[in-house]
């Protein structure tokens, strides 16, 4: 049985949608959120590693002398 037919035989009202407050965005057509960023914290740290690895593995800092 779904879970709308379910609510109604028990006289619930609807569920009701979970909106992204607009506000809790970085930037408006960013669709990451502050919240999202403080369920992953390693986020950053991932992301800088993963771009370290890949300016060595290109040679990057040799370019740089």
């Amino acid at each position: 049985m779904g879970e709308a037919k379910r609510r109604e035989e028990l006289g619930l009202p609807p569920r009701q949608k979970n909106e992204i407050n607009k506000s809790d965005r970085y930037l408006l057509w960013l669709p990451i959120t502050k919240s999202r960023i403080k369920k992953y914290p390693y986020m950053g740290v991932a992301t800088m590693a993963l771009g370290a690895i890949i300016f060595l593995v290109s040679g990057g800092a040799n370019s740089i002398n």
